[in-house]
C-alpha cells in the first residue's frame, strides 16, 4: 500500500466505496488550461523548511473564515476572493484561504454552480470528472498568485514497495507547485483531502508481530475511499516529498540534487510520519528492495532526540505470490526477527523462516500503545542461515534486545555490554555490570528454548558493590546454544518491578562476525581502528564520536576496541555536560549533570567536576534566596521609586548600587533620570527581571574591586534608615549587602571592571 492509504490523520468526513484508484488525478482538465503559464518565475530548490515558513496555529482565524463560508460566494470567482481574502495581506495567507476552502467544501457534496464557477468546478471534481490540481491552480490564478500542475509519479495505493522501474512508471498523478514568499512550494490538494483505508492486494500473509506469531492471510480489496484534510501535503518539505512523489521535469522538484527514476525506486516506502514525527532515522538498509546474507536482513535506525520515549515495533509479511515456496503449516511463525537496541539505535535482524519474499513494516510506538506505520521494505531471501533458522528463545516485546531508556527509568545506567547480542563460549563465564541509580534489588532469568530457566539458575551470580553503585551479573551457559538473558530491577520504596534488559547469549557468532573474523581488514579499516584507539586515550569528545561513527559505518568487529571507546564517549560526555552547566549557571542543567555523574561508573574520576558543579550550584541556590524579596515585589512598588523627582541620597545610593551590580556603566548612573528610564524599562530587561537572572548572566563578572565599591557606597547608610526613605529601597538595599558582602568573603574574582 502506498503513501496515499489512509494514515489515520485528517478528519474523516465521508466514506464510499469504488473500484478505481481515487488517489491518481483524473486526465480531463481543460485543454486550454496551461500547466505552467509562460512569465512565472524560473523554479529552484526551496530554501526554507515548511516548520519556519508556516506556523498553522498563526492562521486559525482564516482556516475558519473558508470553513464557514456561505456555499452562494462559490459561484463567482470575484465574490469567493471578495470572502477568503478580506484583511488577508500576504499570498501565504490566500493560499491557505484557497487550500482550507477546497478542503472544508469537498467534506460535503457540493449543490451545483454556475457555470464556470469555484462550486461548479468542485462538483466536476467530487464527479472525477476534473482534478484537484486543476481546481487549486485555477482559484491561485484568479488570484494572481503564480501557480503550476506539475507531472510526475507518485507512490498511491496501486503502489507496493519494492516495485520495479516498469510498474513504477504506471503512477503517473498530478500536483501544485505555488509560489509564495519568494519561492516555489509544494502543494498536493488531492491527497491532502482524499485517501484510501483497506486496500490489499491480498499477496501477504501476516507471519510475525511484535514477536507474537500471526499467520493471518490478507484479503483482497480495493479499500474504502476517504474524505480527509490532511495538513501534511500543504507545502510539505520538497526533500522530503520527493521519497513519495516525484516530479517528471527535475527542476519542478525544488530539490538541489534531484531524484532519478532509480533513486525515486530505490528508496524505502516512507510514509508521511517518517517526515512530520521526525523521531527516527533510517541508519542502515536504506533500500526499498533489500536481499539476505545467509538468511538474514538487517536495517538500522536512530532516534534524532536520545531522549525520545517511543519505541519502535514491527511486522513481518510473506509473500505468497512472489514466492517459490510455502509456509509450512506445522512452522512456528513467531520470534524471527531480533529487535536490537543500543539505547537511541535499533537495529532490527530478520532470519528468515523459509525461503521467498517478505515484506517489513516499521512502526512508532509510545507506551499508551497507540503506534503508526512509518516505513517499509522489501525482503528478498534466497537461502537460510547454516544450520536451519532457529528462533529467538523468548519474546520479549518492544523493550527489545539490549540497553535502553526503559533500563535508565528502571534505576540501571553504564552498561557494560552495549548490544543486545552477546557471544559467548559455553562453560566460561560472561559478565554484565550495571550502575545503580536507587535502591533496586535485581532478578535475573536465563531462557533456553530446551531446558527449564529452573535448570539454569545455578549458572547465574550477581555480586552488588554498594561502595561503588555497581551490581555485577556473571553467567556461564552450560552447553552450545542460544540463551535469553532477562534482568528486572525492583525500586525498594516502591515495590515495582519492571523489565529492565534483555540479552542474547548465542556460542555461536553471527554470520556478520564469522565474516569478519575470517578475513583480514584493509588499510582503510586499519586506520579507522588505530583512529579509534588513539582517541579513546584522548580528549577530544566531537572527535572520538566522528570515529565511532566511522568504525560502526564499516561495521567492524569490536575486539574490545569499540567498547573502550564508547566508554570513553560516556566519561567525556559527562565531563562536558559539567563543564557547561558551571559555564551556563543554570540550576537545572547544573542538576541534572550533576546528578548524572554521580550514578555513573566514572563518579570517582569526575570528583573535581563535580565539586565544582555543585559550588556554583551551592552558589546559585544562596543568590536566588538574596533575591527572593525583590521577586516578590509588585510592578507598582517599582513605579514608586522611580515616581520621585527628586530622590533623598540613601535612595540614590542604593539604586545606583544596584544597577552597578546589574552591570549598568558609571556613566549611566550620573543622573537620578538614568536610573529612572532604567527602572521604568519593563519586559526581559525590567530590573525585576534582571535580578532574578542575577545569579546566571552577571553574578560571575563582579570582582572584588566592584563589590568594595558598592559596598562602600551603600554603608554610609543602614537597613532602617533607606527603609524609612523608602521600603522598596530598603529591599534593594538588603539584596545589595548580601550579594557584596558574600563576594568579600569567597575572594578574589578575575573577571573585566564593567567600568573599563
Amino acid at each position: 500500500m502506498g503513501c496515499g492509504s489512509s494514515s489515520g490523520t485528517g478528519v474523516v468526513a465521508d466514506t464510499k466505496s469504488k473500484g478505481k484508484d481515487n488517489l491518481v488525478e483524473p486526465q480531463t482538465d481543460p485543454d486550454d488550461f496551461p500547466t505552467i503559464p509562460d512569465g512565472y518565475p524560473p523554479p529552484n530548490p526551496s530554501r526554507t523548511k515548511k516548520a519556519k515558513l508556516f506556523d498553522k496555529s498563526k492562521y486559525s482565524a482564516i482556516e475558519d473564515r473558508a470553513m464557514n463560508s456561505p456555499d452562494a460566494v462559490g459561484d463567482s470567482f470575484t465574490e469567493l476572493n471578495a470572502y477568503l481574502f478580506n484583511g488577508l495581506q500576504t499570498d501565504l495567507e490566500k493560499v491557505r484561504a484557497i487550500f482550507c476552502w477546497i478542503g472544508h467544501k469537498n467534506q460535503t457534496k457540493i449543490r451545483s454552480g454556475s457555470m464556470d464557477s469555484p462550486n461548479s468546478i468542485l462538483l466536476q471534481v467530487q464527479e472525477n470528472n476534473m482534478s484537484f490540481a486543476y481546481l487549486f491552480a485555477r482559484l491561485c490564478r484568479e488570484a494572481n498568485i503564480p501557480c503550476v500542475i506539475i507531472r510526475g509519479l507518485a507512490k498511491s495505493v496501486g503502489y507496493e514497495v519494492g516495485d520495479e522501474e516498469g510498474e513504477v512508471k504506471q503512477l503517473t498523478n498530478r500536483w501544485n507547485g505555488v509560489f509564495v514568499g519568494g519561492e516555489w512550494r509544494i502543494v498536493f490538494p488531492l491527497w491532502a483531502f482524499a485517501a484510501v483505508s483497506g486496500h490489499s492486494t491480498g499477496k501477504f500473509t501476516l507471519v510475525e508481530t511484535k514477536g507474537a506469531a500471526a499467520r493471518d492471510k490478507e484479503k483482497k480489496s480495493s479499500g474504502v475511499d476517504i474524505v480527509q484534510f490532511n495538513e501534511y501535503y500543504f507545502l510539505p518539505d520538497p526533500e522530503d516529498f520527493v521519497n513519495v512523489a516525484m516530479a517528471s521535469d527535475p527542476k519542478w522538484q525544488f530539490i538541489e540534487k534531484p531524484f532519478t527514476l532509480d533513486k525515486f525506486c530505490s528508496v524505502p516506502l516512507l510514509r508521511q510520519t517518517y517526515f512530520s514525527s521526525r523521531d527516527v532515522e533510517i541508519t542502515f538498509g536504506y533500500n526499498s528492495r533489500l536481499h539476505s546474507e545467509n538468511g538474514q536482513v538487517a536495517i538500522g535506525f536512530k532516534a534524532l532526540d536520545d531522549k525520545w520515549d517511543g519505541f519502535l515495533t514491527y511486522e513481518l509479511f510473506f509473500n505468497d505470490e512472489e514466492s517459490k515456496s510455502v509456509l509450512p503449516s506445522e512452522m512456528q511463525l513467531d520470534r524471527y526477527v531480533v529487535n536490537e537496541r543500543n539505547f537511541e539505535q535499533w537495529k532490527f535482524m530478520v532470519r528468515c523462516p523459509v525461503i521467498g519474499v517478505y515484506k517489513l513494516k516499521i512502526y512508532s510506538q509510545w507506551h499508551s500503545g497507540y503506534s503508526v506505520w512509518l516505513c517499509s521494505f522489501k525482503l528478498f531471501c534466497n537461502e537460510l542461515t547454516d544450520g536451519g533458522t532457529r528462533a529467538l528463545p523468548l519474546n520479549v516485546g518492544p523493550i527489545g534486545w539490549g540497553p535502553s531508556n526503559e533500563m535508565v527509568k528502571a534505576g540501571l545506567t553504564s552498561p557494560s555490554q552495549r548490544k543486545g547480542f552477546v557471544v559467548a563460549t559455553a562453560k566460561k563465564e560472561v559478565n554484565f555490570s550495571f550502575s545503580y541509580t536507587r535502591k533496586v534489588s535485581i532478578r535475573t532469568v536465563l531462557v533456553h528454548s530446551e531446558t527449564s530457566s529452573e535448570k539454569l539458575e545455578s549458572y547465574i551470580s550477581q555480586r552488588y558493590d554498594k561502595k561503588k553503585n555497581k551490581v555485577n551479573i556473571a553467567v556461564c551457559v552450560p552447553d552450545e546454544g542460544e540463551y535469553a538473558l532477562q534482568i528486572h530491577a525492583k525500586d525498594k520504596q516502591t515495590n515495582t518491578e519492571r523489565n529492565a534488559c534483555n540479552y542474547i547469549i548465542s556460542t555461536d557468532p553471527t554470520p556478520e562476525q564469522k565474516k569478519k573474523r575470517n578475513r583480514r581488514e584493509n588499510v582503510t579499516e586499519r586506520k579507522v581502528r588505530d583512529d579509534l584507539k588513539t582517541t579513546s586515550t584522548g580528549k577530544d569528545l566531537e572527535k572520538l564520536e566522528m570515529t565511532i561513527a566511522k568504525f560502526e559505518k564499516m561495521n567492524l568487529d569490536d575486539k574490545g576496541d569499540l567498547n573502550v571507546a564508547l566508554k570513553r564517549q560516556n566519561f567525556l560526555k559527562l565531563k562536558k555536560d559539567l563543564d557547561d552547566a558551571v559555564k551556563r549557571r543554570h540550576l537545572e542543567v547544573l542538576d541534572t549533570a550533576i546528578e548524572k555523574a554521580e550514578n555513573s561508573e566514572f563518579k570517582t574520576k569526575l570528583e573535581p567536576s563535580i565539586k565544582e558543579a555543585d559550588e556554583v550550584r551551592q552558589e546559585l541556590i544562596k543568590l536566588n534566596r538574596f533575591a527572593h524579596d525583590i521577586l516578590a515585589m509588585k510592578q507598582p512598588t517599582v513605579s514608586e521609586l522611580h515616581s520621585y523627582k527628586i530622590p533623598q541620597p540613601p535612595i540614590m545610593d542604593v539604586m545606583v548600587a544596584t544597577f552597578t551590580l546589574l552591570g549598568e556603566r558609571k556613566d549611566n548612573l550620573q543622573e537620578w533620570e538614568d536610573i529612572q528610564s532604567l527602572l521604568r524599562t519593563t519586559g526581559r530587561k525590567s530590573v525585576i527581571r534582571r535580578v532574578r537572572e542575577f545569579p546566571e548572566k552577571q553574578a560571575q563578572h563582579v570582582n572584588t574591586k566592584i563589590a568594595t565599591k558598592v559596598q562602600a557606597l551603600i554603608r554610609k547608610h543602614d537597613e532602617e534608615s533607606v527603609r524609612l526613605c523608602s521600603p522598596a529601597a530598603g529591599t534593594f538595599y538588603v539584596w545589595v549587602n548580601n550579594v557584596v558582602t558574600d563576594i568579600l568573603d569567597t575572594g578574589n574574582r578575575q573577571t573585566v571592571d564593567p567600568e573599563t
